[in-house]
């Protein structure tokens, strides 16, 4: 780890010298002779990493660490006086006083040699270095993936265990079981085999609804009943969460009497999780089914003593090796030399894999380290460095997590340099927690662990993260869900670890002395623990899990040690805003990188004025060194410290909306790439000029840009934006000047845009109507990369904006085929004419929204290759709606129906009952007689339910 750390250092102090070379030029050549010598002194720790058995080395190591960290905060701390005090005087002591510290700091690294030397500790530059592909060219990370397609799922050797479970849980036999549990040691596969059962055709064609939620050892009763709620009825979602246990259990209770559901309790521990839910599940006629995985075959036995336990079996060897090649030799000859050296590869394959004693997990972490090592030689080192590892016995048991701990723990450490942080910083997050991939990638390069010599030519650091993350996942050490590949700004949209995984993450960062995880719901008093003190005096980040009602400002008001932290996240472990008061003791922190108060309130026994103690605003001020800060959903109201700021890269101010006041000083965050304003701004500028984006030339993200307070103009400046989410609200004139600047921007020749949100509310102007040219101009500029498109007002008819009238050569038409927009809402448009012949040929339309009078006639169309892509459908306010045709063939992959308030729809189209991918339809303030033709008011069916009888979730409201 202490190369990593080195390696860190040296990237971040480099880049600091080609992103402010002038004003770091006095010093340059000090600075490169610092780099130099780390660089020098990396070189050796290869060797002291294979050494870390003996006492003297892992504390060699330590000081490592520490001395890399001080030559950074010696160059950090030199720039941020540079840019925050100019001034010829100034200058010249900031120049003395960094001369002086930097000639410390050599001496020490002079005394390092001196050590390494003594203790034979060999450079890499004096004996050849064992090859090793993973690791590519010196300092540069090789990437094995792509992204081009997604990794095909690997599933070997419980295909019949599938199919026979589904079979008993659609079973509907007095003799059926009420539940099913899946039981067995950790890395036997059971959630993956859960999983693809709860996934099966049948069983969503069987039951009416799904619900699945992860209980894990640290569960919350009232987190894990809203969890499954929300799976069986989220349009409740935000009604949910305001509900108490008591209204939880009766709403649970009533829903399993009414419709047959299927609820996964995925990686139940202990009996107590069970006794604290069990009240939602003991309805004598609930037609509920609930199907558990848990390492304890006990606890199953406990929920009920008549369901089915199932264990699933080991793999046997020709399985095994099945699994293994399917991982570490996807093409089968992709590879130069695997075609010829395939039938040792296996060979050697089967010898290994053998000894992983038929372990799902354990064999396809192992693949994870095989398949970046195409060669027969790299396998040939594989094998002779993990083979007498692997070989713990094929017994049971505690054998068996032996044998997979070792293949964890060998995994990590053939991880290049540059992942091994990255892969403990996910530790960092609670257990069973899938973590935004997009932020996830800010904290990683705010803490400096995303290395630019990494990049490739035109990338960005973000995409940079995001190679990093490809190569985990390629080695699967880390679990993804990927984002919709044509339409977003990274491909993966979130991540997570595998409970053992994460085991693994924790153990390593705690013996690397990585990050220290403080649970304020364990009620521990950290403070008084000496021997804890000690030891997290060499700790640099802090984690803080939140739990309401318990504060941990006991932690910041007595803990010392302040100074060395450099990242401190609180994470809510409740989904709730929490209230601290952490005081001025907050500046004690002054050397911060990173700092996340996200959902963080004022306290009620505090006034409003005393959030976070007395004056937040200088307290944030003073961390000058900091380069991620997010303070999303806090009630914080004034931001006047953002100019101190000046190495920001990522700032977060998503608050609510309680209008803050802001100040014009964004312009001198220079280095700032991510920036999320607030929804609404209250501006106290002088001569009420509008918020300026002056200076801001490297921005890649920007959301809540709003015209009514930020200023247009500026936009075509931002050309290193990749995503934009933009309000425009006004006359005419007003969206007719944004789509001037929105289009200069995305013709400009360096313009690199990527993905664009746009919310457009427009007033009652004649011109929007007898202008169609202007809303052709937004679709028609496909630079532009429209995504989302929400519109509020009235708009010419579609066929006027889109349709290419082919009896005239009118080259203004555009046509509708080529358009990207994936999530559409138009409202208070008040179009006379049909909009579906239109929008049904947007090819990439995967949402439809038509809410609030957009269509003032009768009938609509849906013709049979229309909407080939839409998953979601929302018609509401219609008065004038009478009549739905669907042809058949329409909309092939819809999934979600929700019609609401057209007083004058007669009946649901026949042709409901072809699309077998619906899912859900909600009906909602409908008239009685129409609702009657569905169900009646006894519950019985109506005349018309076999157009739904199909649709699993069906809800008349």
């Amino acid at each position: 780890m202490a190369e990593s750390i080195v390696s860190i250092v040296v990237g971040r102090i480099t880049d600091l010298l080609s992103e402010d070379s002038q004003v770091l030029h006095g010093v340059q050549d000090e600075i490169q002779e610092l780099v130099t010598q780390l660089l020098r002194i990396k070189t050796f720790l290869r060797d002291a990493d294979s050494r870390l058995d003996e006492e003297k080395i892992r504390i060699m190591l330590a000081e490592v660490r520490e001395l890399a960290y001080d030559a950074e905060h010696v160059v950090e701390t030199f720039l941020v006086k540079a840019l925050s005090s100019p001034g010829k005087i100034n200058q010249r002591m900031n120049t003395r006083t960094f001369s002086r510290k930097l000639k410390d700091i050599k001496r020490k690294m002079s005394l390092l040699f001196n050590r390494f030397r003594d203790c034979n500790i060999k450079s890499t530059l004096e004996s050849p270095e064992s090859s090793n592909s993973s690791h590519g060219q010196p300092g540069m990370l090789k990437r094995f993936h792509t992204f081009t397609t997604v990794e095909p799922e690997i599933f070997v050797g419980f295909q019949a265990d599938v199919d026979r479970l589904v079979g008993y849980l659609v079973d509907e036999s007095d003799a059926s079981y009420p539940l099913i549990s899946i039981c067995g040691m950790g890395g036997l596969g059971k959630t993956t085999l859960a999983q693809k059962i709860y996934n099966h055709s049948t069983i969503k064609a069987h039951f009416a609804g799904l619900a699945w939620v992860s209980i894990s050892q640290k569960w919350q009763t009232r987190q894990v009943l809203q969890r499954i709620l929300i799976g069986l009825v989220h349009e409740k979602k935000e009604e949910i969460f305001t509900w108490d246990e008591d209204k939880l259990v009766e709403n649970l209770l009533q829903i399993q009497q009414k419709k047959n559901c299927l609820i996964v309790l995925d990686d139940i521990w202990s009996n107590d999780a069970w006794d604290s839910i069990k009240a939602a599940f003991t309805a004598e006629k609930s037609l509920s089914k609930l199907m558990l995985t848990s390492r304890n075959i006990d606890v199953a036995e406990y929920v009920n003593p008549n369901g089915l336990i199932h264990q699933p079996g080991l793999l046997s060897p020709d399985q095994s090796w099945e699994l293994l090649q399917l991982k570490a030799l996807p093409t089968r000859g992709g590879y130069v030399d695997v075609a010829r050296d395939y039938k040792k590869m296996e060979e050697l394959g089967r010898e290994m894999v053998a000894n992983c004693g038929g372990l799902p997990l354990a064999i396809v972490t192992l693949g994870g380290v095989l398949v970046t090592k195409p060669s027969l030689i790299e396998w040939e080192k594989v094998h002779g460095d993990i083979i007498t590892s692997l070989k713990r016995g094929k017994g049971s048991g505690q054998d068996y997590e032996s044998q997979i701990l070792n293949v964890l723990g060998w995994s990590y450490n053939d991880l290049p340099p540059q992942l091994k942080p990255c892969f403990l910083y996910l530790g960092k997050f609670m257990e069973d927690e899938w973590i935004d991939a997009e932020n996830l990638y800010q904290l990683w390069i705010a803490e400096g662990m995303v290395l630019s010599s990494d990049k490739k030519e035109g990338e960005t650091m973000m995409q940079v993260a995001e190679s990093y993350m490809g190569e985990l996942v390629h080695r699967s050490m880390v679990q993804v869900r990927f984002n919709d590949l044509e339409s977003s700004l990274t491909k993966f949209k979130s991540c997570s670890l595998h409970d053992l995984m994460r085991d693994l993450s924790l153990s390593q960062a705690k013996a690397e002395d990585f990050f220290k995880v403080i649970d304020t719901g364990e009620g521990n008093d950290l403070n008084l623990n000496r021997s804890v003190i000690s030891r997290e005096a060499k700790t640099r980040q802090l984690v803080f899990y939140l739990k309401s009602g318990v504060e941990a400002n006991s932690y910041f008001t007595k803990k010392p040690h302040h100074q060395q932290y450099r990242s401190i996240l609180f994470l809510d472990r409740e989904d709730e805003s929490q209230q601290l008061r952490l005081g001025l003791y907050l500046a004690n922190f002054k050397l911060l990188r990173v700092l996340s108060l996200e959902r963080v309130t004022h306290s009620r026994r505090s006034a409003l004025g005393t959030f976070l103690g007395s004056n937040i605003e200088r307290v944030l001020g003073s961390l000058v060194y900091l380069r991620y800060l997010s303070l999303r959903g806090s009630k914080l109201k004034t931001f006047p410290f953002i100019k101190k700021l000046v190495l920001l890269q990522t700032l977060n101010l998503n608050v609510p909306r309680t209008s803050p006041v802001f100040s014009n000083d964004l312009g001198k965050l220079s280095f700032l790439r991510h920036l999320y304003l607030p929804p609404r701004v209250s501006l106290k500028l002088l001569k009420n000029t509008k918020l300026r984006f002056n200076g801001l030339s490297k921005l890649e993200t920007l959301e809540n840009f709003n015209t009514e307070w930020c200023e247009i103009k500026d936009l075509p400046k931002l050309s290193g934006l990749r995503k934009l989410k933009l309000t425009a609200e006004g006359g005419y004139d007003d969206v007719k000047e944004m789509l001037k600047y929105l289009s200069d921007l995305a013709l400009s020749s360096n313009s690199s845009i990527l993905y664009t949100s746009l919310i457009m509310r427009i007033s009652d102007d004649p011109g929007f109507r007898n202008d169609p040219d202007m809303i052709r101009q937004l679709f028609g500029n496909h630079k532009i990369n429209l995504q989302e498109l929400q519109i509020y007002g009235k708009l010419p008819e579609l066929s006027e904006i889109f349709e290419e009238q082919r009896q005239q050569l009118n080259h203004n038409h555009i046509d509708v085929s080529l358009i990207r927009i994936t999530e559409l809402t138009l409202c208070r448009s008040c179009l006379e004419e049909d909009p579906m012949p239109v929008l049904e040929k947007i090819p990439t339309l995967r949402e439809l929204y038509l809410p609030g009078n957009a269509y003032k006639g009768k009938e609509m169309v849906c013709s049979g290759m229309g909407f080939p892509r839409l998953t979601r459908l929302h018609l509401g306010n219609i008065d004038n709606f009478e009549s739905w045709r669907v042809e058949k063939g329409s909309m092939p992959l819809l999934q979600k129906l929700l019609i609401y308030k057209c007083p004058k729809l007669r009946e649901l189209p026949e042709e409901l009952i072809f699309l077998n991918s619906l899912r859900e339809l909600g009906l909602w303030e409908m008239p009685s007689e129409f609702c009657d033709k569905i169900r009646l008011e006894n519950g019985e069916e109506g005349q018309d339910f076999y157009k739904v009888a199909h649709i699993p979730d069906l809800f008349i409201g």
